[in-house]
C-alpha cells in the first residue's frame, strides 16, 4: 500500500502544539484551499455531536470538493486510535469503508516533546480506487503535508 510521510520539528512547545492539533476546528486551518474540505460535523464516541477533541470512536464528517472541478464528495473518518501522555501523543484517523475518496486511508498523526520544540510528524497509507495507486495520489498528499506543516510552522512558532 503507497505511503505519503512528512516530519518536521515546530518550534513551540508540546502543550501548544498538541492543544492545536487536538480538535476538529484546526482540520479545515491545515488543510489547502485547493481541496474544497469542509467539516459538516462531527460525532463523539458516545452520540453527542461536535466533540471539542479527537476521541477514539468520534467520527468526523467531511464535504470535499477538490480542484472545484469535481462534483462535492462525502468523506467520512473515525478516530481508530489515541495515546496521550505528558510528552507525547498520537491519533489515527481512517475513513470509514465506502465513504470516502479512498479505497483504504489511514492517516496517523504523532507529537513529541523537545523541550522548547514538537516533532510533529504525519504518515498516510491509502489505496485509490480501482487501479491501486493513482499517479496523482502520491504528490498531491505530499502537497498537502507539506502545507499542513509549513502552516503548523507560520501560526504557532
Amino acid at each position: 500500500m503507497p505511503t505519503t510521510r512528512r516530519t518536521s520539528v515546530i518550534d513551540a512547545d508540546f502543550e501548544t502544539v498538541w492543544s492545536f492539533y487536538d480538535g476538529v476546528d484546526e482540520l479545515e486551518i491545515l488543510t489547502p484551499d485547493w481541496m474544497g474540505l469542509k467539516v459538516a460535523h462531527s460525532i463523539g464516541p458516545e452520540g453527542g455531536r461536535n466533540p471539542d477533541g479527537y476521541y477514539t470512536g468520534t467520527e468526523i464528517h467531511l464535504e470535499m470538493q477538490p480542484v472545484r472541478l469535481l462534483p462535492r464528495m462525502e468523506w467520512v473518518v473515525e478516530i481508530v486510535d489515541r495515546e496521550v501522555s505528558d510528552d507525547r501523543a498520537t491519533f489515527v484517523d481512517e475513513q470509514v469503508a465506502g465513504r470516502g475518496p479512498y479505497e483504504r486511508w489511514r492517516h496517523t498523526h504523532r507529537f513529541a516533546d523537545l523541550g522548547d520544540a514538537t516533532v510533529v510528524h504525519d504518515r498516510i497509507d491509502y489505496r485509490t480506487p480501482g487501479v491501486g495507486d493513482l499517479p496523482l495520489a502520491a504528490p498531491l498528499l505530499a502537497g498537502m503535508l507539506w502545507y499542513r506543516h509549513r502552516k503548523t510552522r507560520t501560526l504557532l512558532e
